[in-house]
């Protein structure tokens, strides 16, 4: 009724336009008007046989508020969690068409897996077969399309039946095109794609086409494989026995502080932070500043950035957070954190206060902290589970990146954090070697949205659908938790050789000296190596303006020196070292003491260049194969495609 009300006066609009331009030569101005009302018929009173398309991609979040509202409103059914602008024009796209027309767009094929995508993916399935889905993923095909494009065709279709037996021709494109290939190449791939497109099961060095059964789509994802695939996925679901999200209490990611600048901190003696009593205080170097301050160990937490997650372990830089919050107990039981009142800090922690206080100006004008208190977090999310036991991975990387924080040490803003559930935090080994698997990345690459070079986002939504196992009967149990006990070890021993000499010295119960050098020249890292001269002297030399030599490393048994210079060169090198900062470095008052102290350093090394770390993977690996009982073919699936994606 409406466009019966509307369409005289649209027509008749439409002959004053022509008027005035006939008789009065117009110009412009009246050229918009009529091609306004001319794009309102076009959209609003035809219909189409194809609607072909490369809509834009927007966030929602960058969407200004008054259009968002109104694209919620016209179309309820694909602008869901957090959409991308894309999303509607299918909606928008599939209105124009009767049935049994077409729709074909390319757009970015997160819309695939993401939870965005979830209102487009649902729609899809209840209006229209889909015919093809030839994903570009990462490759780089397509000069101007860097969002990871997907080519999808659908046709319009009211019976569930047919759309449910409906075949969808798929083709893609494998992630190892080189970057420097040039376009003669990526024209190859697409006109590849057209040519094989008859060919279900044709694959090469570069793309793969194979048939997919609709009826396999789902509203939260579409994993579109080759049949091959999909029966090892298929079978890693149905004997698994939990999915990660019913085993974890949440998938969380880290703190937003506001002022990264101000909040995290270098501190000048990280091993007397971590072996800290309540009342010590430390010097702090603000990250970006040259200003050093005092402030109590109390407040300190170890911070690490997304960069220092690796898999098994964290290389951590040292840095550390100032952490202006209490766990306390509460009434409903176990413990929150909660914010330190000024007068609290003013009295019990009087050095935070002051570093606090030194930077109010900037902390409190900062846009991010809404309601909050001037020193707090911008965004304190998740304070009370950091210092439980937990996974940490990194946010984006290439390949799995799990390790156990089995303590709770722990702080981070970008890297991401599984808590299992109270009845299975004491699975968090056996969890971080299932995760960690070739067999569940496996799976997780195939629900996870992917970046540029062959990098994936391990995040909430992804992680949490992936399959596992938490039976503690299992027999493969005991042997996944000596593999990673064995890899941590490892791991702690080598961590502890780049720790040298400090790491060694809890033991050693002999006298010790002191050296301090200032260090001339930055040198990141130091590289340093032992220097001799014709009297038998022995100096530790880096470049050519730094040069060590102190009475701590005199002997008078020539072999002896030797030995000093030794260690203190094993002690500097590796280190990151600022012009003008001063090193003190702790060596034995012994002979006997420094060749001890070596001598344990070299077993270690030893231990650590005679360990495979590959093999100790690969035993993880083959218990996890055994755990879901996958046969050799089935093996050779998964090993192939990590290979390639």
């Amino acid at each position: 009724g409406v466009e019966d009300f509307f369409e005289p006066y649209v027509n008749d609009m439409l002959e004053n336009v022509r008027y005035l331009q006939e008789e009065h030569n117009d110009g412009r101005l009246f050229k918009m008007f009529e091609d306004t009302v001319l794009a309102l018929v076009v959209k609003n009173y035809m219909e189409y046989d194809y609607v072909v398309g490369n809509p834009p991609y927007v966030s929602s979040q960058n969407i200004p508020d008054t259009q968002k509202e109104m694209l919620d409103t016209l179309y309820p059914d694909s602008a869901t969690n957090q959409y991308d602008l894309y999303c509607p024009f299918f909606d928008r796209g599939l209105e124009w068409l009767g049935e049994g027309d077409r729709l074909g767009f390319i757009t970015p094929n997160q819309f695939m897996v993401a939870n965005y995508g979830e209102g487009v993916r649902r729609l899809i399935q209840q209006t229209a077969a889909v015919e093809q889905i030839q994903d570009f993923r990462d490759s780089g095909v397509f000069e101007d399309a860097t969002n990871y494009p997907v080519v999808t065709v659908l046709q319009t279709e009211d019976d569930e039946e047919s759309r449910n037996s409906n075949t969808i021709r798929c083709g893609r494109v494998r992630s190892n095109i080189d970057e420097d290939s040039g376009r003669e190449l990526d024209e190859q791939v697409v006109e590849t794609i057209r040519e094989e497109y008859d060919d279900p099961g044709y694959t090469d060095e570069y793309i793969d086409i194979f048939d997919f059964p609709q009826a396999r789509l789902f509203e939260d994802r579409w994993p579109v494989m080759p049949e091959y695939e999909w029966k090892v996925f298929n079978k890693i679901e149905s004997e698994a026995d939990h999915l990660v999200g019913d085993v974890t209490e949440a998938v969380f990611q880290g703190i937003m502080t506001g002022k990264k600048g101000v909040y995290i901190v270098d501190v000048l003696d990280s091993d007397m932070v971590t072996a800290s009593d309540s009342g010590d205080t430390v010097t702090i170097l603000p990250t970006g500043s040259d200003q050093e301050y005092e402030i109590e160990t109390d407040v300190l937490r170890p911070f690490i950035d997304g960069k220092e997650v690796e898999r098994w372990q964290i290389t951590w830089s040292g840095l550390h957070i100032v952490h202006p919050y209490r766990m306390e107990e509460v009434e409903t039981g176990g413990k929150e954190a909660k914010l330190i009142e000024e007068e609290t800090l003013s009295s019990e922690l009087p050095l935070a206060m002051e570093y606090f206080d030194s930077h109010r100006n900037e902390l409190a004008n900062r846009s991010s902290l809404g309601d909050k208190k001037w020193y707090e977090y911008s965004r304190p999310q998740n304070l009370e589970r950091f210092e439980r036991p937990k996974l940490v991975l990194s946010k984006i990387a290439d390949e799995a990146t799990y390790m156990s924080d089995v303590e709770g040490t722990w702080y981070f803003t970008t890297p991401y954090s599984v808590l299992l559930d109270d009845e299975r935090a004491d699975l968090a080994k056996e969890m971080t070697a299932q995760l960690n698997s070739k067999v569940l990345d496996f799976y997780f690459r195939h629900i996870s949205a992917v970046k540029a070079g062959g990098f994936y986002e391990y995040l909430n939504q992804y992680i949490t659908p992936v399959p596992c196992m938490v039976d503690r009967a299992n027999e493969e149990f005991p042997r996944i938790q000596q593999s990673v006990d064995d890899i941590l070890s490892v791991i702690q021993t080598g961590n502890k050789t780049d720790r040298f000499p400090e790491a060694y010295l809890g033991e050693y119960s002999g006298q010790l000296d002191y050296i301090t050098y200032e260090w001339q020249t930055r040198r990141y890292p130091i590289s340093a190596d032992v220097q001799g001269d014709v009297n038998s002297e022995f100096t530790v030399q880096a470049g050519r303006t730094d040069t060590i030599k102190d009475p701590a490393m005199y002997s008078d048994d020539r072999d002896a020196r030797q030995k000093r210079a030794e260690y203190v060169c094993t002690a500097v090198n590796g280190r990151n070292a600022k012009s003008g900062e001063e090193m003190t470095i702790p060596i034995p008052r012994s002979d006997d003491g420094v060749a001890e102290l070596l001598s344990q350093l070299d077993a270690d090394q030893r231990e650590v260049d005679q360990t495979d770390m590959t093999e100790l993977e690969a035993e993880i690996d083959e218990a996890v194969y055994e755990l879901f009982e996958l046969t050799d073919d089935e093996r050779e699936v998964i090993e192939d495609y990590l290979e390639v994606f």
